[in-house]
């Protein structure tokens, strides 16, 4: 059977118009003279809503009114802090003016190494938002990219975590590593117990492809590799399930203290 989707940009729905929610992530697509934007959805008549009202008039963008609830329905989920805009793309954010940021506002980190499918990369953005990474990195090339279905399945956590596309991810990690974060990868070969891990210090944690893990050149960049032990039958959990577990753990030891169990 001949493959129709040979020659289309992975990640692409066409079908699907890419809500971008959130005030911080519309204001700061609305700084952005390159960034295309079709629309604004606002709910909220506040200094704040005013601000982005001016902003989209600034750049004959047209601003609809619309209720709190309607917002909720168009975006699928309540985590809109009453702002939507209709995109082109996502705006994804800078490294290097993520890397300017105060020590204890970088970290934890995550950090995506070809992730491809959709649903794990928004499961992943879900996670990381509710388990407190200040940010995500994803590489332009051989991954996933935020579509509209994978803000669907983020359920509104893009709206707060900042999501960083470099085009050399093995240069971003070396950044990392001048900015202060250890950079620790998940594997199941050669590794420490993520239990065991002093997980407390600066952390940049890196997250491998469904199928192959994190590539050798990455590897090569980790100062660390920590795996999840199975207690089970299955010897392995997905990328998404994976992220979940190591970022729990994290926060798990900056409540607590590191103590290995």
């Amino acid at each position: 059977m001949k493959d129709r989707t040979k020659g289309r940009k992975r990640g692409r729905d066409p079908k699907e118009p890419l809500w971008v929610c959130g005030v911080n992530p519309v204001r700061e697509a609305l700084s952005s003279p390159g960034m295309l934007m079709e629309e604004i959805l606002l709910a909220r008549p506040d200094a704040l809503g005013r601000e982005i009202s001016q902003m989209g008039a600034e750049r004959s963008i047209p601003v609809r009114f619309a209720s709190k609830d309607d917002l909720t329905r168009t975006m699928g989920h309540p985590h809109h802090q009453g702002v939507a805009a209709r995109m082109e793309k996502y705006p994804y954010g800078s490294l290097e003016t993520f890397l300017k940021l105060p020590p204890h506002e970088r970290e934890p980190l995550v950090v995506l190494d070809s992730i491809q499918d959709p649903q794990n990369l928004g499961a992943l953005i879900r996670s990381a938002c509710f388990l407190g990474a200040r940010a995500m990195v994803i590489p332009a090339d051989r991954s996933a990219g935020v579509t509209a279905s994978v803000m669907k399945v983020a359920a509104g956590g893009a709206s707060y975590l900042p999501i960083i596309q470099v085009v050399n991810l093995a240069r971003a990690l070396e950044q990392l590593k001048e900015g202060g974060l250890w950079v620790m990868g998940m594997t199941l070969k050669e590794s420490q117990v993520i239990y065991e891990v002093d997980l407390t210090v600066p952390l940049a944690l890196v997250v491998g492809n469904e199928h192959r893990g994190i590539r050798p050149l990455i590897l090569e960049k980790c100062d660390l590799l920590v795996a999840i032990p199975p207690r089970g039958p299955m010897e392995s959990l997905n990328a998404a399930a994976a992220g979940a577990v190591a970022l729990a753990e994290v926060q798990r030891q900056r409540l607590t203290g590191f103590s290995k169990v």
